[in-house]
Formats: structure tokens, C-alpha cells, sequence
């Protein structure tokens, strides 16, 4: 009579109905010889040596070499890091689903013309946020606080900034004419990047606003509480591009009638 299971448990834990039995007879029997187990298991004798081997890759079985093989089982007290490995594939899992959610709820969305709405939490969150721009098929449309890009957040824009330019990725910034924003430009500016200073935009507002395809990012640049939103709404993202460019065009007006009275008052001169 083939022998029964009494702990379901290791099923759970990822072995199968034939390693169940094996290891659960040399559990009760101690070490034995393969052939020995043959008629208890209700195996063949070549299912009974290959099932050996799959429990010596898990660990679960030792071989004793001697004039004839006997086999063992381990303590059962081994058997956790069955978990601990079933909980690092969950985890694994998780992080590939939540790098593909955002794709998903995006399809999803567009398919029922639904508005999508992720949100994210912690420096680790912003850094994902930031990063969906990186997919962007327009140019990236841009204003934020530059004193308050600083300690992590800077170090995440670093890294950013040199992705966006290795992907030739365009980006247009309007940045409030201060100190903060003349040094950020020393350090950051250059090849796709435009940027424009302007003089009645203030600064203190602690958060950065992206506009790109059908989305609006909404970065908060309190490293007390860093909160990222990404909304993908075509009506939602045309609004803030229209505002975009109508602050973009006004300022560099304003840029060109400054250049103009400087000219003309060196002239008067």
C-alpha cells in the first residue's frame, strides 16, 4: 500500500506529490536505500532516483556514500527557506507588476477613455514618476522650484537629466529668475534643453509640474513628504500645455523688449 500524506503543508511549500512522499518516508524511516523506497512510495524505480535528485538540488535530501547510497533527510527546520524563497519570487513579482501597471492602466484607460491616475510616494516613487518622461513622444514641457531641488532630489534629477540626454528627449523649462535657477542652469543646462527665466514667477511653490503626451506629472519637492501624481487625460494635458505656452510666449516677449530698451539705451548713450 503506497504511503500516505500526512503533511500537506510541504505542498504548500512548493513540492511535489512525489517529492512529498519521498521525503516524508526517509523523514519516518531515516536513511534508506533508493530501492527501498520503491514499493512504500508507489513509484518506479526510475521515478524514485530522479525524485531523489530533484530533493538533493532543493536540499532536502542528503546522499551518504558508502558501499551502497543511502539517502537522508534533512532537518525540517530547512525547509523555511522554501518560504524565504517563495517570498523573494512574491516580491520580485510585485516589482515586475508594479513596473507594468502603469502600461496596463494606461491601455486600459485609453481603451474606455477613462482618466488614469498613478500615485507615488517617497523619494524612490518620485524617481519612477520623473522617469515615465523618459518615454515621452513630444518634447517635455517643464516648470518647478529650483531651490528646492536638493539632497536626494537633486541626486535623482542628476541621473535623470543624463538619461533624457542620452534618449534625445527635448525639454522646455520655465523657472522663476532667481539665484537658485541661475546655478541650476550652470550645472544643468545644455544640449536639449531650452530654458527660459522668468521675472514674475515666484519661487517657494516646492513642486515641479511636467506636461508630455497625454500626461501631467505633479512632482512635491518637500523632502519631508515627497508626493508624485501622474495624470493622463488628453483635455487635462492640453490645458496645461496652452497655459505652458502662453507663459513661455509672454516671457520671451518680455525677454526681447529687454534686450531692445538695453540696446537702445546704450545707443542713446
Amino acid at each position: 500500500m503506497a504511503h500516505e500524506i500526512h503533511y500537506p503543508i510541504l505542498a504548500k511549500l512548493g513540492l511535489s506529490e512525489s517529492e512529498v512522499l519521498l521525503y516524508e518516508l526517509l523523514l519516518e524511516s531515516g536513511r534508506s536505500k533508493a530501492r527501498d523506497l520503491i514499493e512504500p512510495s508507489g513509484l518506479g524505480r526510475g521515478n524514485v532516483y530522479n525524485v531523489l535528485t530533484q530533493l538533493q538540488t532543493k536540499g532536502l535530501v542528503l546522499p551518504i556514500d558508502g558501499k551502497q547510497t543511502l539517502y537522508e533527510a534533512v532537518d525540517p527546520s530547512s525547509l523555511q527557506k522554501l518560504i524565504d524563497q517563495q517570498m523573494n519570487r512574491m516580491r520580485q513579482t510585485e516589482a515586475e507588476f508594479k513596473e507594468a501597471l502603469g502600461q496596463m492602466t494606461s491601455t486600459f484607460n485609453l481603451s474606455t477613455g477613462r482618466p488614469a491616475i498613478q500615485i507615488f510616494e517617497g523619494i524612490e516613487g518620485f524617481e519612477k514618476a520623473l522617469n515615465d518622461s523618459l518615454t515621452a513622444s513630444t518634447e517635455i514641457l517643464t516648470y518647478f522650484d529650483p531651490d528646492a531641488v536638493v539632497g536626494d532630489i537633486a541626486e535623482v534629477n542628476r541621473r535623470y537629466v543624463k538619461k533624457r540626454r542620452e534618449r534625445n528627449i527635448s525639454k522646455r523649462i520655465i523657472l522663476p529668475d532667481n539665484k537658485a535657477a541661475h546655478d541650476y542652469l550652470a550645472q544643468m543646462g545644455g544640449s536639449h534643453t531650452d530654458v527660459v527665466l522668468a521675472k514674475n514667477f515666484s519661487s517657494g511653490f516646492k513642486t515641479a509640474t511636467e506636461i508630455y503626451d497625454n500626461k501631467v506629472v505633479f512632482l512635491t519637492l518637500d523632502q519631508e513628504k515627497i508626493i508624485s501624481v501622474i495624470l493622463e487625460d488628453s483635455n487635462i494635458a492640453r490645458l496645461q500645455r496652452e497655459q505652458f505656452e502662453y507663459m513661455w510666449k509672454k516671457e520671451n516677449q518680455a525677454a526681447i523688449r529687454d534686450v531692445s530698451s538695453s540696446t537702445s539705451g546704450s545707443i542713446a548713450k
